[in-house]
């Protein structure tokens, strides 16, 4: 849908979180109706019948933790946290903190865009598991103890959820507003292009994508002293997104990616590991049998695994944040040993550091 809003996208200043944040907010504290729309909608995905929700923004809890929008009750009980979310990560904060503020009976819901769902869910699941917070999950609905859930929804849904009990109540003035931020949205959700930020140009950012790719040659250099791994005849590769190192360990072929586009479409990392058979010739093949066994592998390891470009299977590797050069490597390494034995179980790897 056009939009005034969206048509100057690229030249608004500041957080794209922080305008829908603003925009969706002020429309919920003035119409009963979109709040009312918003708690049907609650209940019909996780059973919690809400009383008039009273909306806030940016509040600060007490370890810092910054809310993009609260959700109060007539009592001052807080029962529902919506978060915002583009294209950024979660924070250190996100989800377990906030977590930690709901009562029972109580949901953080995050709203991204459609594309974004599959990535946020996958981080999501990963800091749960990281924080060992049991949970059940139906797709992008998350239960926890004391009846606390988790929803993942795009804005699209959400807005013309919205929307429609605006019409039915025929709030016109609102409608012309959900409008402008639906427009706003569906730019921000659709451009490949996000607009440049000064912080964007700074030194630092190139400093890290380059490090990135000397940590794919470390470990590399890791797993030849370690695991024997074989680089003969195998040259290191840039591609379009990123940069790759090949090496085989027994039978099995190893592609480590720094891949970018992989890491905007699928999980938060940069780090992607592909295995294959090594055949006669040089060629590698991932056949049906292999793919099986690599989804067996991630379940038990706790990985997550996805389809690249061509549609081989590859592990989403997280590598360990607020810790030196040397641990970042240590990890992936020892991870890789561990799908090697996974791999080869009567054969497991004699790693030279033992």
């Amino acid at each position: 849908m056009a939009s005034l809003l969206g048509q100057f996208f690229s030249r608004i200043e500041g957080s794209q979180e922080d305008i829908a944040t603003e925009g969706i907010t002020y429309i919920l504290k003035l119409s009963m109706s979109a709040r009312n729309s918003l708690k049907k909608y609650l209940f019909n995905n996780i059973g919690i019948k809400f009383d008039d929700i009273n909306y806030i923004t940016q509040k600060t809890g007490e370890n810092r933790e910054r809310l993009d929008i609260s959700g109060i009750d007539e009592n001052g009980i807080e029962k529902i946290i919506i978060e915002a979310k583009f294209w950024a990560s979660l924070t250190e904060n996100q989800p377990s903190e906030y977590l930690k503020r709901l009562k029972e009976n109580t949901v953080l819901l995050f709203i991204c865009p459609n594309l974004r769902k599959i990535s946020l869910k996958n981080e999501i699941e990963t800091k749960l598991v990281i924080n060992n917070t049991k949970y059940t999950n139906d797709n992008f609905i998350y239960k926890m103890e004391n009846n606390k859930y988790i929803i993942i929804t795009d804005w699209a849904s959400i807005l013309e959820i919205i929307k429609s009990s605006l019409l039915i109540n025929h709030e016109n003035t609102l409608v012309s507003d959900i409008d402008q931020l639906i427009g706003f949205c569906e730019v921000v959700d659709n451009s490949s292009f996000l607009p440049i930020r000064d912080s964007d140009l700074s030194p630092s950012i190139a400093k890290r994508v380059n490090s990135y790719c000397d940590i794919l040659d470390k470990i590399v250099d890791k797993l030849k002293s370690d695991l024997n791994a074989n680089t003969t005849g195998y040259k290191a590769t840039n591609q379009k997104y990123g940069y790759t190192r090949y090496l085989s360990i027994k039978n099995f072929g190893f592609a480590l990616d720094f891949n970018m586009k992989m890491w905007e479409l699928n999980a938060d990392t940069p780090f992607w590991v592909t295995v294959k058979y090594t055949v006669e010739n040089s060629h590698w093949e991932q056949p049906l049998k292999l793919q099986n066994k690599l989804k067996e592998i991630a379940v038990k390891l706790k990985l997550s695994l996805f389809a690249n470009m061509n549609n081989d299977l590859c592990f989403a590797i997280i590598p360990l944040i607020n810790v030196i050069e040397d641990k970042v490597i240590e990890n992936i390494v020892n991870l890789i040993e561990l799908i090697t034995n996974e791999l080869n179980p009567e054969g497991a790897t004699s790693s030279n550091k033992r």
